[in-house]
Formats: C-alpha cells, structure tokens, sequence
C-alpha cells in the first residue's frame, strides 16, 4: 500500500479565517475562540491538524502584532537593550510554542493521510462494509470509525455513500459486489445443475439392467443342498430329489 498521491491537509474555512483576523485586531479573543474552535472539533482525526495548525498561527500573529506594538514603542527612546529581551521573552512564550503546534499539526495530517490509505483499501479493495470490520481493519474505535468516514465522504475522499444503520452504503461499489455475486451464483447454479445431471445419468445406468452372460450357473437345491447347472432362463428338477429349481447366480 503506497503514500497518498496529495498529502492529506485540511484548509482554513471561513471561521478559521475570522479567528485569524480577531489575532490581529485582539488576539486575546483569538486565543479563546481557536481553544473552543480545538475543543469542538478535536475528537475528528481529521480536524487535529488543522487545529494545531490554527492554534500555531494564532500565536504567530500575536507574536508578530506584540513585536511590531513595542517597536512602534520604542521609537526615538533608544532602549535597544529593553526591547530584545522582550523579544525574546515574547519568542519563547509566543513563537515557540507555534513552531511546536505546526509540526504537532504536520504530523496530524499526515497520520490521517495514512488513515484515509488504510480506510481506502479496507472498504474499496477489501469490500468491508460493516462498521465494526472496519473499525477491526483501521484499529480505531467504531464511533471514531463513523466519524471519519462521514468526513471522508464530505471532503470527497471516497466515492459518494453514506452510513445505514452501521453499514456503508457506497452505490457503485455494491452495484459491482452485486453484479459479481449474482454472476458467482450463476456460476454455481449451472455447475450444480451439470453436478445433477451426471447423478441422473449415473442413477439411470445402475437402473438399467447389464445384459448377463448366457451360461450355465451352478443352482443349490433348497430340498436336498445338492448343486446343479442350468442355464439362463431354464427350470429343471433337481437330478436328486426332483425339486424344481429356478435360475439363480450363486457364484
């Protein structure tokens, strides 16, 4: 099973988007809305890099928009001395942490990526289609398993479908399973029918009768024991006691 052709990155929608602008005009508000934005949304595989991601460019802004706030402060006082160590007190409270929270997120998403390779091949190749064989195949939980997979079919990952009742439902893979299976039963149909057909010939022959030898074959006389010969299809008295014997093979 090979890498994703794309890596898997989900972009900012248009509420990441206003978090992003909030950082800039009051990134205290920014920093409470990405947490709720994280919290909401951080059960999905499929939101934890984006999450960290935002998290990260939220704190760069801040970063950026402190720095420029004390530059502009600090014009014409001289105090060079002052404002580096803000500097760097503001990078390793700031920028530190958003370079952690971008490769945090970079390795989401391509954890995810991996993911959608795994659950790819278990529904599309391997025509696993109940929840609970899928969550067996990926190793996550079934609720986790429902939740991806929706997001999967949202972001087009899969061909189009939906969840029934724990089943996916994916029109044109089962209308191919379909077509396979009424083929396989075709198949089994016509080798039963030859399977039945040879029985009746073979339960035919063993019916008919085998035409048997003309010969004399050796009668026990029920009367006396003695033995005598008689052909096929003759009656005769036995030469010692006069009972009349039948034809009958005895050996």
């Amino acid at each position: 099973m090979g890498m994703p052709l794309k890596p898997y990155k989900l972009k900012f929608s248009t509420t990441d988007a206003l978090i992003l602008v909030a950082a800039v005009l009051f990134f205290p508000l920014a920093m409470v809305l990405a947490a709720i934005r994280l919290i909401a949304t951080q059960r999905r595989n499929s939101c934890k890099g984006r999450n960290y991601r935002l998290l990260g460019w939220v704190l760069l802004i801040t970063f950026m928009v402190l720095e420029f706030l004390m530059i502009v402060g600090s014009t014409g006082t001289g105090e060079t001395g002052s404002l580096s160590e803000v500097t760097i007190f503001l990078g390793i409270v700031f920028l530190l942490p958003a370079v952690i929270l971008f490769v945090i997120g970079h390795k989401r998403d391509q954890s995810f990526g991996m993911l959608i390779e795994v659950y790819t091949d278990a529904i599309v190749r391997r025509r696993l289609f109940h929840i609970p064989y899928i969550a067996q195949a990926v190793r996550q939980g079934p609720e986790q398993v429902i939740r991806d997979l929706n997001d999967m079919f949202r972001m087009h990952l899969l061909p189009h479908g939906r969840i029934e009742n724990g089943v996916v439902k994916i029109p044109s893979l089962r209308s191919r399973e379909d077509f396979s299976e009424t083929s396989g039963a075709q198949s089994l149909d016509e080798q039963l029918n030859s399977v039945l057909n040879q029985a009746a010939v073979i339960l035919t022959a063993e019916r008919t009768e085998t035409p048997e030898e003309d010969g004399p074959y050796w009668i026990e006389c029920p009367g006396c024991g003695a033995k005598s010969s008689v052909a096929r299809g003759e009656h005769k008295e036995c030469d010692y006691c006069g009972t009349l014997l039948r034809h009958s093979r005895i050996g």
